[in-house]
Order: C-alpha cells, then sequence, then structure tokens
C-alpha cells in the first residue's frame, strides 16, 4: 500500500518590500491593509521564518502541497506576481486557493489570482485535483466585504457544486480532502472574520462525507470536527507560514499528512505538526491518527 504524503500549509502573507501602492491602488479597503502591513504585520510576517518552513517541507519529499489561502497581504497585481515567482520554486507540486487577503477587493481575476490558474484545478470552484488516491477538493470563501470586516462566504452554487463532488469522488472510493481559507466550523472565528454560511458547507459534508478538511485564515494550529454521515470528519487549521510567535500554536507551522489506502477500502490518515518558535529549534507533535 503505498502511502501518499500532503504538507498542509496557509497564510505566508508573502513578506516582500515592493513598491508602495499607487494612490488609485489604495482609495479602498488596501488603505488600511497598507497601514497594518507598514505598522504592524510586516514585523510579524517574516521571510526568514517562511524560508525555515519551505526547506523543512522540501525535506520532507511530500507528494502535494495543499496551500488554503493568503499569499498577499492586499491583493495587488504586483503581490500577486510575486506569488506566482514563488509558486514556481514550490519544492513540491502544488495545490492553492485564495485567501480573504487575496481578493480584498474587486480587480481584474487574469491580473490577480487568476495568476495562479496552474496551480488550481479547472474552474468554477470547487475544483478538484488528483494525487493517486487522495483528491483535492478546492472551496473558495474568499470574496471581497465590506471595511473592517474580514468574512468569507461559500454560497449556495458552490454548496451544491461541492456535494456532486463529494458524492461521485466517494463512489470512486477516493481519499476526499476539501479545502477552505475560513475555517468552517462555527466559533474558531470572530464574527467580523468568520465564514457567514458555515452551514451549506456542513450541509455537504454531513450528507456526503469527506476524510478531512484543511482551513487557514485564524493564524492558529487547531484540531476541530464537523458530522459525517459515517462519524466525525477532522477539520485542521494551521498557524500562518510566515508567523513570529513563541506560541506553539501561533508560530509558523505545517501539517504532514500521511494517507495510507485499506484493505477495507478505507484510508487511514495519520497527522503530524511541524511548528518553528522564533529564536528555537522546531517542534514537533505527536502523529494524530483518523
Amino acid at each position: 500500500m503505498n502511502t501518499i504524503t500532503i504538507a498542509h500549509l496557509s497564510d505566508p502573507h508573502l513578506p516582500t518590500e515592493m513598491s508602495p501602492p499607487r494612490l488609485r491602488e489604495k482609495l479602498n479597503k488596501r488603505m488600511f491593509s497598507d497601514l497594518s502591513w507598514k505598522r504592524r504585520r510586516r514585523f510579524l510576517h517574516r521571510p526568514e521564518i517562511l524560508a525555515r518552513v519551505m526547506v523543512d517541507i522540501g525535506s520532507a519529499h511530500v507528494n502535494m502541497i495543499a496551500l488554503t489561502g493568503d499569499l498577499t497581504n492586499m491583493g495587488l497585481p504586483g503581490e500577486c506576481r510575486h506569488a506566482l515567482r514563488w509558486l514556481e520554486q514550490m519544492p513540491a507540486p502544488c495545490t492553492v486557493i485564495p485567501g480573504n487577503h487575496d481578493t480584498l477587493v474587486h480587480d481584474n481575476w487574469q491580473q490577480t489570482v487568476g495568476l495562479w490558474q496552474p496551480w488550481m484545478g479547472a474552474l468554477p470552484f470547487p475544483f478538484v485535483r488528483r494525487v493517486g488516491p487522495v483528491a483535492l477538493i478546492g472551496v473558495s470563501s474568499a470574496v471581497p466585504t465590506p471595511w473592517f470586516r474580514a468574512t468569507g462566504r461559500m454560497g449556495a452554487r458552490q454548496a451544491a457544486r461541492l456535494a456532486e463532488i463529494l458524492h461521485e469522488t466517494g463512489r470512486q472510493g477516493l481519499c476526499r480532502i476539501v479545502m477552505i481559507h475560513h475555517p468552517p466550523v462555527p466559533g474558531l472565528a470572530i464574527a467580523r472574520k468568520a465564514l457567514k454560511d458555515p452551514q451549506l458547507f456542513a450541509h455537504g459534508i454531513a450528507r456526503e462525507g469527506a476524510e478531512m478538511v484543511l482551513h487557514g485564515h485564524i493564524h492558529t494550529s487547531t484540531l476541530s470536527s464537523l458530522p459525517g454521515p459515517a462519524g466525525a470528519v477532522p477539520v485542521l487549521g494551521i498557524a500562518s507560514a510566515s508567523a513570529r510567535s513563541r506560541d506553539p500554536l501561533r508560530a509558523a507551522a505545517w501539517n504532514r499528512i500521511a494517507i495510507t489506502p485499506r484493505d477495507d477500502g478505507g484510508y487511514t490518515l495519520g497527522v503530524t505538526r511541524r511548528f518553528f518558535p522564533a529564536g528555537e529549534p522546531a517542534g514537533t507533535t505527536q502523529e494524530t491518527i483518523f
């Protein structure tokens, strides 16, 4: 039985000293993100920490990287081009979904997030990418929102398509791992940052099932669950891949997910988290088996 290994990371908020946004680019919600980056976030999201994470992933020889959004800070075309170059240097094949920072305001798709199309499946969302018997299912919760809000929304169309995909991939006996930026479990994010329609997501999981759900957004490593038709479906969140912190749950991290087919047609999923506290050696959690 061949084991497939997935590296889950999120929210790199690629640290880069870009040219300042032009005035017309920030006469909108980006104005506050620009100020936040200059005053605080550039000290929290550090390139040297992200580099440690990527080197560690490279040494693990994973089959696929699952990246659950927020590659950028303001979703500017220049940032998205920078993220494109970063994706081209990934140490393994990569599957990407956008986060709320990547779609901060309405902008030209082809000049922003659309540049990352080669790292997505066939659109519209949700898309499917196969890695052996594993189906990575990419949902987008990233929508432009009013000022002072970082909420997400799935929408009825995506929810219906997700249910169809879960049903078909389940019928094929695939290991279904769903990627979404915002946590789909109520209570993990505060109201102004939460998924607005988690019931739509939860309904599809409850009816059709999945083997695992991956998310980011809250910059904290978490383990929760949603009800599925055959029991609880694990939901894994991961801290920002570039975060400078001494807190083991908020320090930069990635999840190593080892997926092994079983004789009964199911899958065993083993998860360990690699985390990188500021100024300290990397740590590894004990493996959790699902």
